[in-house]
């Protein structure tokens, strides 16, 4: 009887589309079939990974989830279960800080196999012989200018973007979130940071603080009113021939450096009764081969640097891996301390709340350290 693995994954193309397509290969090549599920972008980031390892020998997570992973017991340590060489040539060939985004209290929980960082989007089609902005100052110059053409500047701002935001601007300005900080962020800039996405309510489309990154791209890239977006979660997706009806084209964010770190991971689940051969299928899915063809090829945004570099992806992609390069190899990577997801969804929240209600920031960046403390003291 054919052996079957079970995955969880994501429920976008970026997310499901080539993890089907490389697990029909790999039941071609040796036999073992891979069976892939998928849930909602909220629940990628929310749901209880512990939970999804009682039923899958495959699970696609984020980094932030590490931490949990370590104190559950709920994954299998990849560094016991995969060949030193095997790790090391993996390790050497992701993109950026993906790799050791997995790695947490000596151990590798993941393999990087999708790689994204807050970037910025524009439809080329109307940003016509404007430049686009390489620092927050020149972003809110444009606002100025598309004004006079009647079109706005688009973000994502939901809670899980709000949080997202803010840790770039953080980072960005000098202070960035870390686990093992006695504060969450220093005062003068955790201020600025809030003022700073307080304009960007008050001067980008108003529709942002209900949009996360594909309800962003879906609108920009069927309508003709948003000509440019600063920072959110890159999809390689939107910028392919036939995926939307206009292309967008994607380049690195607004001061390059510390962009909050995004993409996902491939993990195997502790409770799998075939963790051997879950782990060789995701070192297989996560390979330069692999992540360079087939993956690439199936509205893949592959974490394989091999794949970041390569002409077929930029063919394919309208440059989108060579003008984001540079913001990846520079990302931030979150904090991935037990209490972090739970804190991480409540900062959104908190921020989300600000930014509609014109709360005080005073009160609330105090707030919010009181309760990081909380979160990493009280684990």
């Amino acid at each position: 009887m054919k052996m079957t693995l079970t995955g969880i994954t994501w429920d976008h193309p970026r997310g499901y589309t080539p993890l089907i397509a490389s697990s029909v290969l790999y039941e071609q090549t040796f036999g073992i079939k891979v069976k892939w599920e998928k849930r909602s972008l909220t629940n990628f980031g929310d749901q209880s990974l512990a939970g999804l390892a009682e039923r899958y020998d495959l699970l696609i997570i984020d980094h932030p989830q590490i931490g949990i992973a370590f104190e559950t017991h709920c994954l299998f340590p990849l560094n016991e279960l995969l060949a030193r060489d095997k790790i090391n040539t993996l390790k050497n060939e992701t993109a950026g800080p993906c790799f050791s985004s997995y790695h947490y209290k000596e151990s590798q929980w993941a393999i990087p196999i999708d790689a994204a960082m807050q970037c910025s989007a524009y439809r080329p089609d109307l940003v016509i012989d404007l430049a686009i902005p390489n620092n927050l100052k020149e972003v809110f110059d444009l606002t100025k200018l598309l004004k006079k053409q009647n079109l706005r500047i688009g973000m994502a701002l939901c809670p899980t973007d709000c949080l997202c935001t803010f840790l770039t601007l953080t980072a960005q300005l000098g202070s960035p979130i870390q686990e093992g900080n006695e504060l969450l962020v220093s005062r003068e800039i955790g201020l600025h940071s809030l003022e700073l996405m307080r304009q960007m309510r008050n001067e980008f489309d108003q529709r942002s603080l209900k949009w996360n990154p594909i309800q962003l791209y879906d609108y920009m890239s069927t309508h003709n009113d948003i000509a440019y977006a600063p920072l959110a979660f890159c999809y390689t997706n939107y910028s392919r021939d036939g995926f939307r009806k206009h292309k967008l084209r994607y380049c690195n964010a607004p001061g390059i450096s510390n962009s909050v770190l995004g993409g996902a991971g491939i993990a195997v689940s502790a409770k799998s009764k075939f963790a051997k051969e879950a782990g060789q299928y995701a070192t297989w899915i996560s390979s330069a081969e692999i992540q360079s063809s087939v993956y690439l090829m199936a509205q893949g945004q592959p974490a394989n640097i091999v794949a970041w570099k390569s002409d077929l992806g930029d063919k394919l992609a309208d440059n989108f891996f060579k003008s984001t390069f540079e913001t990846l190899m520079n990302a931030f990577v979150r904090p991935r301390y037990s209490g972090w997801p739970k804190f991480q969804k409540y900062l959104g929240e908190v921020l989300h709340t600000f930014l509609e209600n014109h709360e005080n920031p005073v009160f609330v960046l105090d707030h919010l350290q009181d309760s990081y403390r909380r979160s990493y003291y009280n684990q």
